[in-house]
């Protein structure tokens, strides 16, 4: 019965997350905080405090920072940001 009541409350917790949430993203601002960058919340690199992955648009949802990182993802090839290019950013 645990079980079974287990498994109801999470497919409930996940239903109501929905599909925009961050599960389906890499925990990019948690590998940016733990390389020691001033991440604080989302707004280190878009500009809305929590992205939709249904209603991205880098044009509007990223600031300079995240462009450049999506830039860097795109020269390297990469399938997600790699944190420590953060490093070569000159912008603020």
């Amino acid at each position: 019965m645990k079980l079974i009541t287990g498994m109801t409350t999470g497919m409930i917790v996940f239903a109501l997350a929905g599909p925009g949430a961050s599960l389906a993203q890499p925990p990019t601002l948690a590998e940016a905080k733990k390389a020691g960058f001033p991440a604080k919340n989302c707004q280190y690199c878009h500009t809305v405090a929590l992205p939709k992955k249904e209603t991205f648009k880098p044009d509007t949802d990223l600031n300079d920072r995240g462009k450049f990182l999506l830039a860097d993802m795109k020269k390297k090839d990469l399938k997600k940001p790699d944190v420590q290019a953060l490093k070569e950013y000159t912008g603020q």
